[in-house]
């Protein structure tokens, strides 16, 4: 019996998804459970997994295809021979039209001759003769011909048009120039192009050519949608403050060679930042809790998302369980996951149940700045760098090693002074960590 591979919905947002590759070929053993495809979903590339054994009987999206959810994309079949459908819901991103000659099955002699492209358009062997011996770019022929192709007469009425708008020796001066006629503008009678159009146009400052656009990745043009639906319907309001982080980095560098050895990762100050923001949050649930038409839903644990640089663009792959874990866990987990996600590995368990997330631009030696909000959550941690200012201590004059913090928050969930108590018990953590607590 023949078994139907499905794209899931890998995602509560996910509409749709593009095949990215098989791991199996048509005729190759498959195996339930093992990784079948690889689709690029709405917030990473993720790898699915075959829903029975057999053979791969039918691949009917293949790579480079946008598929909808839900839409049967192949089969597994017990055996080659075994019939099935043909047909899927799935649209091939992008399509180029494929002329008749070059369709393949068909067997038949053919009604025209054979048709050549020539760039993104199609000539006749006669037409392409004619234009190459006058020198006629194929490109400017306008085709009468059956499927948008250029025949003979089309090379020659565009010859006639193009000479009856210029001189002879305008050609000939605009052969020796390098100059296009189709960029010159005669002042002759009736508009046509004479030797002084074409000296002229040559003398001219040649215009820039417009810039290509880069195509966005899936990744990117989903991150786009979610931070513009976030910025234009969840109320922002943001909360800034400067720390002293002088016994934050004490701490790192007193626990730095005990979580290498239990870890095997380096601990680094978002580890450490990760960790005293899930003590905060312990003692402020409401901060993870979602905003709903229907009230404030409760988040399902401390889970912190952490905002990842990648190839792709943005992602945000969570710690799950946060305040459950030691420093070495949390420094552990979160190398594996962002190395992951920066290879393009992730799974979507990677990115699921997030409730708070920290973004830190330090590193890019970013001194302050504000977050917007990860939907649905409710609040985000924006992280500067640290540096040395100065500082009062005591009424005197100081240097210190502080950093920014951003707190920016949904004010349908956190009101102004639930967030700064947040903030606050943050600051106290960050300033006056012990190895206890970390």
């Amino acid at each position: 019996m023949a078994n139907e591979v499905i794209l899931p919905m890998l995602g509560e947002t996910m509409n749709e998804g593009t095949i990215v590759s098989w791991q199996k070929v048509e005729g190759e053993a498959v195996r339930r459970g093992e990784v079948l495809f690889t689709v690029e979903s709405d917030k990473a590339t993720l790898e699915v997994e075959a829903p029975a054994s057999g053979v791969l009987r039918k691949i009917l999206a293949p790579a480079g295809t946008a598929v909808p959810v839900l839409t049967v994309i192949g089969w597994i079949a017990d055996t080659m021979d075994e019939p099935v459908p043909e047909a899927s819901g799935a649209a091939p991103a992008e399509s180029t039209p494929v002329p008749p000659s070059e369709r393949a099955g068909t067997g038949a002699l053919q009604a025209s001759p054979p048709v050549a492209q020539v760039g993104k358009v199609f000539a006749s062997p006669r037409a392409r003769r004619v234009a190459r011996e006058r020198g006629l770019d194929l490109s400017r022929v306008r085709p009468s011909g059956s499927a948008g192709r250029i025949v003979e007469r089309d090379v020659l009425s565009a010859l006639v048009t193009s000479e009856a708008r210029s001189t002879p020796i305008a050609e000939r001066v605009a052969r020796e120039l390098g100059v296009d006629l189709a960029d010159v503008v005669g002042t002759g009678r009736s508009g046509l192009i004479t030797r002084q159009d074409v000296e002229r146009a040559a003398l001219a400052p040649k215009k820039a050519a417009a810039p290509e656009l880069q195509p966005l990745t899936r990744t990117q043009r989903l991150m786009a949608e979610r931070m513009t639906t976030s910025f234009t319907t969840a109320p922002h309001f943001y909360l800034h403050v400067e720390v002293n982080a002088r016994a934050l980095l004490t701490l790192r560098q007193e626990l730095l060679a005990a979580v290498e050895a239990e870890a095997h990762v380096r601990l680094t100050v978002t580890d450490i930042l990760i960790r005293l923001c899930a003590l905060a949050l312990v003692k402020h649930p409401i901060a993870l809790s979602q905003w709903t038409p229907d009230g404030l839903r409760p988040a399902g644990g401390v889970n912190i998302g952490v905002a990842t640089d990648t190839p792709g663009g943005l992602l945000v792959p969570v710690i799950r369980d946060v305040d459950r874990l030691s420093l070495a866990e949390i420094a552990h987990r979160r190398t594996e996951l962002v190395d992951r996600a920066r290879a393009g590995k992730s799974t979507l368990q990677d990115f699921e149940h997030g409730a708070f997330t920290l973004t830190n631009l330090g590193m890019f030696r970013v001194d302050s700045f504000e977050a917007i909000l990860n939907p649905p959550q409710a609040a985000i941690l924006a992280v500067g760098r640290i540096k040395d200012r100065p500082v009062a201590v005591d009424g005197q004059l100081a240097i210190a090693p502080t950093m920014n913090l951003v707190l920016s928050v949904d004010h349908r969930v956190l009101d102004g002074a639930a967030a700064a108590r947040l903030l606050d018990d943050l600051v106290e953590l960050v300033e006056t960590p012990s190895p206890a607590a970390a």
